[in-house]
């Protein structure tokens, strides 16, 4: 066998000596904390080229040859915090549509086809604070797809079918939007600090959704898509050159609109000493939010840095004090940290939260509480500092593994006007943060008489009564409901006439005989027109005169269960039984109020004003207000001026989740007892057909007693 070269093994000798390789002269480590590491070589950050075309358009190159895509990004000085309050939600359907509806030259569903086929994207949208914009192609698409994005964001149609669609979506989602706990703190807090009328806490309504136009798209998008307002950022495979000419090409033309750059709206002052403690009662939960929260600042404030490693120590990760004592010791949180939500131009929020069972709220408050105090009493220890500074500085890495992250960052400093570097100066200022700055920073901030304390969750289930902790007050979240069609005011000879078509109708649907009624139990099928499709349930719906009422449905899902004892709705699923939220009980009880026979039994104790013949179908109807003096709650009935029998009912109500103007048809009636109960309906929201119901069997007075409708 021939043997190495002596010259190869000095080599190796040398080698194994300058490394501390030979075991014989170095001494084992006996723990990790021994180990020793060279530091980190700096990272080497491209850097994009920065442009300003004639008409005002920042923009910024970056070459990445790795793949052969192009992606685009931009924003524009917009946003919904610009939007007039009564038509929240504008800026939302306006960045919407702009894509969805296409261009005055190309449709969006042809948009949608022709992006398809080429696997290219083009998205628009608006949020809070800025209006966004990108475009994703293979190289030798660019070009084509460049130009439809100039397209987009220069002349959308907004045709008014899109416009209507996402109208929809939006109001769709207000009728959802208190499903969700944890959903509801995040957004509530927002309200509690900067106020519900406020640009930052103002919410989506259904008036204020059905109040947008497409008036109020076009007027928008001139405000504020306009050169002067818009930074592009483009990387990929391409030479800047050659992109910087295509951009200039279908951008450069763009004639600037002249209007200043909008202000950022204030904060109000008096979100700077919001106090308490706020309480949202979810009986439907077996959790709790818990949060304790205040008005911070923003990214460029001299506390920033200091404040974002404070908050590191205190609930930034598993080895936070935090999750170390709510966690991990007394066993009390699913989840808990704390955060420091700086603003980019306006001030933001800090907190700390934890979520946890009903039976614990208060006590894990308390602890949470106390590791707050606990951290302004004295400076946290040498390794809590450095374990706080690594977390975040390792962290940074990641904001340079990629040129779209490079680029989309100079975009963000270039719209909210900090300088380029921004991430490095906050690099090296965490650095030198020191543990009487934290100190300070805590003192400053981290006081638990200047915060307030937000609380979601079943109030009946907690440990203890939170009035023990101080001042409560139970936070509203109620959904404002559409307003109702005006009427015009009622005359004595349109009262007169409402009540004589009423006892008409009264007569006709079964007399005195109505009011014998103690309860009635309907049984049949609901066809319903959903986005997925037809979906057809069995139902058994029983009523009472007192109001509460009990629907068994069966579905592809198995047997659903829904009851309301007259104060609390609840629901019976094969997950089990709930409670629903205060809302739906409210809906419960208006839908008693309407029930066709009841409501004809009591027609005598209503006021009645006519308004005279309205078409329903194809035929003419007499339309009469009803409305209960007591409750103020109303119903439209539509009556046939022949036969006194009722043609149909009109109001405002929830059809599927999200409330319209509901219509119902009666085309059939059953005899029951001597009375008549519509037998086929048709339903109709908003003008548009949703349902219909068939009624098989009609029974009266079945012996109905409260503990049917009493909640499992």
């Amino acid at each position: 066998m021939r043997q190495p070269s002596r010259k190869l093994a000095a080599i190796a000798v040398l080698v194994l000596a300058a490394t501390g390789g030979l075991a014989a002269q170095q001494k084992p480590a006996t723990t990790y904390k021994n180990l020793k590491y060279p530091p980190l070589h700096n990272i080497q950050v491209p850097k994009p080229e920065r442009i300003v075309l004639p008409n005002g358009i920042v923009l910024f190159l970056l070459e990445d040859h790795e793949l052969p895509t192009v992606t685009v990004a931009a924003r524009i000085h917009t946003g919904n915090r610009l939007e007039p309050g009564d038509k929240t939600g504008l800026a939302s359907v306006t960045g919407s549509v702009m894509r969805t509806g296409g261009t005055t030259t190309m449709s969006g569903d042809k948009l949608d086809d022709l992006l398809d086929r080429i696997g290219a994207e083009v998205e628009t949208g608006i949020d809070e604070a800025e209006g966004s914009a990108s475009a994703f192609a293979l190289k030798e698409n660019a070009p084509r797809v460049i130009h439809i994005l100039a397209d987009v964001l220069r002349n959308p149609a907004f045709p008014q079918d899109k416009i209507d669609l996402a109208k929809t979506e939006i109001i769709d989602g207000i009728s959802r939007r208190n499903e969700n706990k944890d959903a509801i703190a995040q957004r509530e807090l927002r309200r509690i600090l900067y106020g519900k009328e406020s640009p930052y806490g103002r919410l989506e309504e259904y008036d204020t959704v059905n109040a947008i136009t497409r008036a109020d798209l076009v007027a928008f998008h001139k405000m504020y898509f306009q050169p002067e307002n818009v930074i592009l950022g483009v990387w990929g495979d391409f030479k800047a050159a050659d992109m910087k000419a295509l951009i200039e090409k279908e951008f450069g033309t763009w004639p600037k609109g002249g209007h200043p750059t909008p202000p950022v709206p204030e904060v109000e002052p008096a979100a700077k000493s919001r106090s308490g403690i706020y309480v949202i009662d979810k009986p439907d939960v077996n959790q709790s939010t818990v949060m304790i929260a205040a008005l911070g600042g923003k990214r460029n404030d001299p506390d920033y840095y200091a404040a974002s490693v404070l908050t590191q120590v205190l609930g930034g990760g598993f080895s936070s004090r935090l999750f170390n004592r709510v966690r991990t010791k007394e066993g009390l949180a699913y989840g808990t940290g704390a955060a420091w939500g700086a603003g980019w131009d306006m001030p933001g929020d800090y907190m700390a939260s934890a979520s946890t069972k009903s039976g614990s709220t208060v006590k894990a408050l308390n602890v949470i509480k106390e590791e707050i105090h606990k951290i302004g009493e004295s400076e946290v220890t040498d390794a809590e500092l450095q374990q706080a500074k690594d977390s975040i500085l390792n962290g940074i890495a990641f904001d340079f593994d990629s040129t779209g992250k490079i680029v989309t960052r100079l975009l963000q400093y270039e719209y909210f006007g900090y300088p380029p570097d921004f991430l490095q100066r906050y690099e090296d200022n965490v650095r030198k943060v020191t543990k009487p700055e934290l100190l300070k920073v805590a003192k400053q901030y981290w006081d638990t008489n200047k915060m307030f304390v937000l609380i979601v969750g079943n109030t009946k289930e907690f440990d203890e009564s939170l009035a023990s902790l101080g001042p409560v007050t139970k936070w509203d979240i109620s959904i404002p409901k559409p307003k109702a069609e005006a009427v015009s005011a009622a005359t004595s000879e349109s009262l007169a006439k409402g009540k004589q078509l009423l006892a008409k109708t009264r007569l006709a649907m079964g007399g005195d005989k109505l009011a014998a009624v103690n309860d009635l139990v309907e049984t049949g099928t609901m066809s319903l027109q959903l986005p997925q499709g037809p979906l057809t349930l069995n139902v058994e719906s029983t009523q009472t005169s007192g109001g509460k009422s009990l629907q068994k449905m069966t579905t592809p899902m198995g047997e659903m269960v829904q009851g309301y004892d007259g104060k609390v709705m609840w629901a019976k699923t094969p997950q089990g039984v709930r409670e629903a939220p205060a809302g739906a009980a409210e809906q419960a009880k208006e839908e008693g109020f309407r029930e066709t026979v009841f409501l004809l039994a009591r027609a005598g104790s209503y006021e009645a004003q006519a308004l005279g013949t309205v078409a329903l179908g194809d035929k003419q109807v007499e339309a009469v207000v009803v409305t209960d003096p007591q409750t103020k709650q109303t119903v439209k009935l539509l009556i046939d001026p022949g036969t006194g029998l009722l043609a149909g009912k009109e109001y405002t109500g929830n059809m599927m989740g999200a409330p319209g103007e509901i219509q119902e048809q009666y085309l059939e009636f059953n005899d029951a007892a001597g009375i008549k109960v519509p037998s086929k309906v048709t339903i109709f929201q908003n003008g548009q057909k949703k349902g219909e119901v068939t009624v098989s069997k009609v029974a009266v007075n079945t012996g109905a007693t409260d503990a049917m409708f009493a909640k499992p």
